[in-house]
């Protein structure tokens, strides 16, 4: 893979999405400062993205998304994962929420839970998650650490389906940075974030593409 010095390469590369009558139905789950949950938001107000995001749901009440769903007025619900004996539990609720506000697909933007069978069956290849590094390429927790331990010169995000075994769904699309020598993971963290914001919306399209068929061919 030739990568230019201080460019990213994204595959595949769609320079126009789709469009989706009616709108995707979005549900966002996130745990984190909310740049993604936030991404997601701009690129349908900008109209690249053919959705709505009916509900945002995060489980810490600190979580940076809270503020940005206030401010571009989308509801949110805060669901304190501790308080829920079994995983599955938690993804009942989820459940729950998302059938109130119609969610048809869910966007995992830095969610720091795994989800159980529950979930993933009850949206099967409706779930999509974004990871900080080239899958099958270290997967699970770390992925930045993963990549800077190991020496390696290129690493990137990948968004794909969500399947029972962690970070092992079929991709939807990555993009692909270079690891500079003097890069910590603070650096990498920022660069690698970029390159999410700009992908994460064509692999939700790409992923409503196949449901959207699906939805068809069942009635």
């Amino acid at each position: 893979m030739n990568i230019d010095s201080g460019k990213s390469l994204i595959f595949p590369k769609i320079d126009k999405l789709p469009s989706f009558k009616p709108k995707l139905r979005l549900g966002v789950l996130a745990s984190g400062k909310g740049s993604n949950f936030e991404a997601i938001v701009k690129s349908t107000l900008d109209k690249k993205l053919d959705a709505n995001i009916q509900c945002l749901i995060v489980n810490k009440k600190n979580c940076g998304a809270i503020e940005k769903a206030k401010h571009y007025k989308i509801p949110f619900h805060y669901l304190d994962h501790s308080s829920f004996k079994y995983r599955e539990d938690l993804d009942n609720e989820i459940i729950r929420l998302l059938q109130i506000y119609d969610v048809e697909g869910i966007v995992m933007a830095g969610w720091m839970r795994i989800v159980s069978s529950v979930l993933i069956n009850k949206y099967p290849e409706r779930i999509i998650n974004i990871h900080p590094s080239l899958l099958p390429s270290f997967k699970g927790k770390d992925a930045l650490t993963q990549a800077l331990d190991h020496g390696v010169t290129i690493t990137g995000c990948t968004v794909h389906i969500v399947k029972e075994e962690v970070d092992a769904g079929p991709i939807l699309i990555q993009s692909a940075i270079p690891i500079h020598k003097k890069d910590n993971e603070n650096s990498l963290l920022k660069k690698i974030q970029e390159e999410e914001h700009k992908i994460l919306s064509t692999g939700i399209a790409l992923a409503a593409i196949k449901w959207r068929n699906i939805a068809k061919d069942n009635k």
